[in-house]
């Protein structure tokens, strides 16, 4: 089957400004390569030669997803940012409704799965420019990917809209739903945040879970209570004493083949 192709021309009555790329290493990597672009720029491709996810890892981008970074200039210290990544994901979420009327879980802090799968992730980056943060939020969503064309470890725990719907998505619609929701979070980031934040925790898979907390070498058992208002994760430990996790990585009993 021939998928479509994303195109420029789609993109005309886009909030924030689309680039649509043929082909890039990565669309954060482009757009530090442009970080003194205005604004609400955004880049798309449909394909990553050098996709990157949290912690360093490789996100595996190959030809049928959707790959999409936006510059964002909020004039705030990054301190008073730390919901800006659980914003993402449900922009994000909402954005993957609009287009093909399922709303996918989230789990924490950045993933959209489906059923237990992973459907799409979230790298969010700073830098530095003047005592103001310039934030780049990368977004790679499984559109209308080969899962045979995913490495083995991946397919084996990835979904595609594809596969949920049983039909081919237009990834144009897909990726101007992802920029509508991503202007419609920038504008409610600092005014609208315990709004956004309530829907995350609502939709947040991990809360209510046994799960593993990693930080380096280290896994510590805990139950998964809640979301506190900056996105953060609140656990209970094996020992009955609370904590938020803000960092690391938690990973969920029953998913990505965590038993």
């Amino acid at each position: 089957m021939q998928k479509t192709q994303l195109r420029q021309e789609h993109f005309s009555d886009s909030p924030f400004p689309v680039q649509v790329l043929c082909e890039t290493d990565s669309t954060n990597n482009a757009l530090k390569r442009m970080r003194h672009a205005p604004h609400g720029t955004v880049l798309v491709t449909g394909r990553q030669t050098d996709g990157r996810g949290r912690l360093g890892r490789r996100f595996s981008s190959p030809e049928g997803g959707v790959y999409l970074s936006v510059l964002l200039r909020p004039d705030v210290p990054a301190s008073e940012l730390l919901h800006l990544t659980p914003m993402a994901a449900v922009a994000m979420r909402r954005a993957v409704f609009d287009c093909c009327g399922i709303a996918p879980d989230i789990k924490w802090t950045n993933d959209l799965v489906w059923q237990g799968r992973k459907l799409g992730g979230i790298l969010t980056e700073l830098v530095q420019q003047d005592g103001y943060p310039c934030v780049i939020i990368g977004v790679g969503i499984n559109c209308n990917n080969d899962m045979a064309a995913l490495p083995p470890e991946v397919r084996e725990i990835a979904v595609s809209l594809r596969l949920i719907t049983g039909r081919e998505i237009d990834p144009n619609a897909l990726a101007l739903h992802m920029v509508r929701q991503l202007a419609a979070m920038d504008a409610a980031l600092m005014v609208q945040k315990a709004k956004w934040m309530a829907e995350y925790a609502g939709a947040c898979i991990t809360v209510g879970k046994q799960v593993q907390v990693i930080s380096g070498t280290q896994r510590r058992a805990a139950l998964a209570e809640g979301i506190d208002e900056n996105g953060g994760l609140i656990v209970r430990w094996e020992n009955g004493e609370t904590a938020v996790v803000s960092t690391g990585e938690v990973s969920v009993r029953g998913m990505y083949g965590y038993i």
